[in-house]
C-alpha cells in the first residue's frame, strides 16, 4: 500500500496549510483541486487505497482547522478522523488475519460512506467553514458526528463479519 499519491496528497496538504494560515481563497481552490484529483485517481484504480489517503488528508485538514480555530468542535473533528483511521487499520488487520474480504468503502450508505463520497463531503464541509466562519461550531460538530458514526458502524460491521466467520467455522 502506498502511503499517499503525490498529486492528490500535495493538493490536500497544501489546502491544510492554506486553511491553517487564514488564506481562504487559496484553501478553497486547493480543496477543489484535491477533490478533482481524487476523483481522477479513483477512476483509474480501485478505491480501497484511495480511501485511506483521503482519511489522512482529512485529518490534516482537521488539524489545520484546530490550529486556526481551537476549541471543542475542531478537537472533536480531529478525534473523529483519527478514530476513522484507527478503525480502517484495525479492520484491515482483521481481514488479513481471517483471510476474508471485509466490505470496502464503496458501500451504499450515508454513514458508511468512504472514499470519494467522504472526501467530497469533507471538502464541502471545509469550504462551508471558510465561507461561513460564524457557523464553524455547528459544521465542525456535524462533520465530526458523521465521521465518528461512520467509523463505529464500519467497526461493528467488521466485528459482525469476523464473528460470523468464526462461528461458522
Amino acid at each position: 500500500m502506498s502511503f499517499l499519491r503525490p498529486s492528490t496528497a500535495l493538493a490536500g496538504l497544501a489546502a491544510a496549510a492554506a486553511l491553517a494560515l487564514p488564506a481562504d481563497g487559496a484553501a478553497l481552490v486547493l480543496l477543489a483541486l484535491w477533490c478533482g484529483l481524487g476523483r481522477l485517481a479513483a477512476r483509474r484504480e480501485g478505491a480501497g487505497e484511495r480511501a485511506m489517503e483521503g482519511s489522512w488528508i482529512r485529518a490534516a485538514l482537521a488539524l489545520a482547522l484546530a490550529w486556526r480555530a481551537p476549541g471543542g468542535p475542531a478537537a472533536a473533528l480531529v478525534a473523529a478522523l483519527l478514530l476513522e483511521i484507527a478503525v480502517a487499520r484495525l479492520t484491515a488487520l482483521a481481514a488479513a488475519r481471517t483471510g476474508t474480504a471485509l466490505p470496502g468503502p464503496e458501500l451504499d450508505s450515508l454513514i458508511l460512506a468512504g472514499g470519494r463520497g467522504a472526501d467530497l463531503a469533507a471538502a464541502l464541509a471545509f469550504a462551508a467553514l471558510i465561507l461561513w466562519p460564524d457557523r464553524l461550531p455547528l459544521i465542525a460538530s456535524a462533520l465530526a458526528g458523521l465521521t465518528a458514526m461512520g467509523a463505529i458502524a464500519r467497526a461493528s460491521l467488521a466485528v459482525a463479519v469476523v464473528r460470523g466467520l468464526r462461528d461458522g467455522a
